[in-house]
């Protein structure tokens, strides 16, 4: 995988990380979709994070 490519995937993950918090937190959206984001959010960023690590290692 190229140097390129990483920084693609890491950028779409960045934005939508972005989105859930920004979902999580806006008065826009109902409360049980908040609550439901709220829940899964830690999830989310945790494993996407570890996902990011262990692609950054195959990255020549």
């Amino acid at each position: 995988m190229s140097r390129r490519t990483f920084y693609i995937i890491a950028a779409i993950w960045f934005i939508l990380v972005v989105i859930a918090v920004a979902a999580s937190f806006l008065p826009v959206v109902d409360p049980a979709t908040q609550a439901e984001v709220r829940k899964y959010l830690a999830f989310v960023v945790i494993i996407g994070a570890l996902c990011l690590m262990l692609i950054r290692k195959r990255v020549k």
